[in-house]
C-alpha cells in the first residue's frame, strides 16, 4: 500500500496509542510505589528491618532480582542493604515495606560478537531493564496471603543470532526487542494452607514456573537460560517474561517438604507471547484457538531449611496445546494440537565447607520430546552441564559454568538436521548486586544448515540489581 492511505495512518495511530498506553501504565506503577508511602507518611506503622532476610532456598537464591524470577519466589524478603545497589534509597524501601510493597529492579546487558563463522561476522549489544512490584494486600485490605504483582521491561539492542549467525539457540538471552517498553506479568496471587499452596490468576508467563532450573540462569545462551529452548521453538505460547505473557491461571502445591506439584492453563495468543503491542493488547483471540495446559511434579532433595545434605531437584512434566498449527508436512493445511514432555534435574555432587555451603560442583541435565514432527519444528532436545561455585580460592561467590545443548529439527523441514550450542563462562561476583560474566559459545550447524559455517561467539554479560 502507498504511504498516506487511510488504513496505514489508522494502523500507525493505533500502534502509537498502544505504546503510549504501555508507557502510561509503567509510569503509573512507578508513581504508585513512590506516592503511596508519601500519602501515608503520617500514619503510624511498625518499622520494617530491611537488613533481615528470609532463608533463601536453592530455588530462590536471588529474590531481589526480577530477571527470570520464579513464580514461587516473587515477594520473598531479602537484604536490600547487601543485595541492591540503591540499598534503602533514603528510606524509600522501608516506607514501601510498611504498606507491604516490595519493588525490585535489575539491568542485564550482553555484549557479543562472532569473529568467525555464521552468515557473516559482527558485534551486537542487547539489554533488558526489568521492574517488578509486589504488593502484599494483607496490610492494605486485611486479606491474608493475597498479593498483586505487576512487572515491566525495557528492551534495547540487537540480536547477534538473528543478524549475523543465523542460529535458533539465540546467543543472547537478554534480547527481547528493539527499544520496546513492555508491560509484563500482572496477576493476583493467593496463598493457602500456610503458604503450601500458591495460586496465580491474570497475565502470566508459563516458563517462569514450568520446566526451569536455578542452574540454567548461569548461562547467556537463550537455548539454555532459563528453560529448554525447544519448548518455545515448538510452541511460542510456552514463553518467559520477558518478552511475553498470556492470560492464565496456575498453581503450585508443596505436598510434602520434598514433593511439589504444579499445573497451569493459559491462553494461546501468539502476539501476547511475543510481547507485541508493548504488552497491552489484552485480546484473547488473535488467529488462535484453544488453550495451553501444563502439569509437572518435582522432587526437591535436601532443599528445606535445616537439611544438611547436598541439594538437588528432579522434575517431570508435560504440556498440551489445543491450538491450530500450520502443518510442516503440508504447508497449505493446518493441524490441531501439539504436545511436549520434559525431564530436568540438577544435583550438587561435591561440596566445599560444611552443611549449607553453596561452594562446590553441581551438575544438571534436561531432555524434551515433542513427538509430532508435523507441527513441532524441534521434536528432540537434550542438554547437560555443570557449574562450580568457588572454584578459585578466595573467590567463593564466583561461578564457572559449562553447558551443551542439542536440538534435532523436524524431518519435514528441508535442508536442516540439527543445531548444537556449547557455552563456557565465568561469573565474577564483584558485589552481591553487581556481576560480570565473560562468555564464549560455539555453534555447530547454525539453524541446522550445514552450509552455514560453525560459529564462535565471544563476549560478556553485565548484571546490576538496583
Amino acid at each position: 500500500m502507498r504511504r498516506g492511505q487511510p488504513v496505514i495512518k489508522t494502523g500507525n495511530e493505533h500502534r502509537r496509542r498502544r505504546r503510549e498506553h504501555a508507557a502510561l501504565i509503567v509510569v503509573l506503577a512507578i508513581a504508585l510505589s513512590i506516592a503511596v508511602p508519601v500519602l501515608a507518611g503520617e500514619e503510624e506503622a511498625p518499622s520494617e528491618d530491611q537488613t533481615v532476610s528470609e532463608y533463601h532456598s536453592p530455588r530462590c537464591l536471588t529474590p531481589g532480582n526480577p530477571r527470570r524470577l520464579l513464580f514461587e519466589c516473587v515477594g520473598k524478603r531479602f537484604d536490600v542493604i547487601k543485595e541492591t545497589l540503591t540499598k534503602d534509597l533514603a528510606g524509600y524501601r522501608t516506607e514501601l515495606a510498611k504498606l507491604g510493597i516490595t519493588a525490585i529492579h535489575s539491568y542485564t546487558a550482553q555484549f557479543m560478537g562472532n569473529p568467525s563463522g555464521g552468515k557473516s561476522q559482527g558485534f551486537t549489544y542487547s539489554g533488558t531493564l526489568q521492574d517488578l512490584v509486589s504488593w502484599d494486600l494483607q496490610k492494605f485490605l486485611g486479606a491474608p496471603g493475597l498479593s498483586f504483582n505487576v512487572g515491566a521491561s525495557y528492551a534495547s539492542g540487537r540480536s547477534l543470532s538473528e543478524e549475523y549467525i543465523g542460529n535458533v539457540f539465540t546467543a543472547q538471552s537478554a534480547f527481547n526487542g528493539k527499544g520496546n517498553v513492555n508491560l509484563q506479568q500482572m496477576y493476583l496471587q493467593q496463598q493457602f494452607i500456610d503458604g503450601a499452596l500458591t495460586v496465580g490468576l491474570g497475565r502470566l508467563a508459563p516458563a517462569n514456573l514450568f520446566a526451569t532450573l536455578p542452574m540454567l540462569n548461569n548461562y547467556v545462551n537463550g537455548g539454555i537460560n532459563s528453560f529448554p529452548g525447544s519448548l518455545n521453538i515448538n510452541d511460542s505460547t510456552f514463553t518467559a517474561s520477558p518478552p511475553g505473557v498470556e492470560w492464565g491461571a496456575q498453581a503450585i502445591y508443596r505436598v510434602t517438604t520434598t514433593v511439589q506439584v504444579a499445573a497451569g492453563v493459559y491462553n494461546t495468543n501468539p502476539h501476547a507471547a511475543a510481547g507485541k503491542d508493548n504488552g497491552v493488547n489484552f485480546a484473547f483471540q488473535q488467529s488462535n484457538t484453544g488453550v495451553l495446559t501444563i502439569a509437572q511434579i518435582s522432587y526437591l532433595y535436601n532443599e528445606a531449611q535445616g537439611d544438611v545434605g547436598m541439594p538437588g531437584e528432579y522434575t517431570l512434566g508435560g504440556s498440551y496445546d489445543s491450538n491450530t498449527f500450520q502443518s510442516l508436512s503440508n504447508p497449505v493445511s493446518t493441524e490441531r494440537g501439539g504436545y511436549s514432555l520434559y525431564a530436568l534435574f540438577q544435583q550438587m555432587v561435591y561440596r566445599e565447607g560444611g552443611s549449607g555451603s553453596r561452594k562446590g560442583l553441581t551438575v544438571w541435565g534436561e531432555a524434551t520430546i515433542s513427538p509430532k514432527p508435523s507441527v513441532s519444528r524441534m521434536p528432540y532436545f537434550l542438554g547437560s552441564g555443570l557449574s562450580y561455585q568457588g572454584i578459585i580460592p578466595g573467590r567463593e561467590k564466583d561461578t564457572a559454568s559449562l553447558g551443551v545443548i542439542y536440538g534435532s529439527f523436524s524431518r519435514h523441514i528441508p535442508q536442516t538436521s540439527s543445531e548444537t550450542a556449547i557455552e563456557a563462562n565465568y561469573r565474577i561476583a564483584l558485589t552481591p548486586w553487581l556481576s560480570i560474566m565473560p562468555d564464549v559459545q560455539y555453534i555447530v550447524k547454525p539453524g541446522g544448515n550445514s552450509s552455514i559455517p560453525n560459529a564462535v561467539a565471544i563476549g560478556s554479560q553485565l548484571e546490576i540489581v538496583f
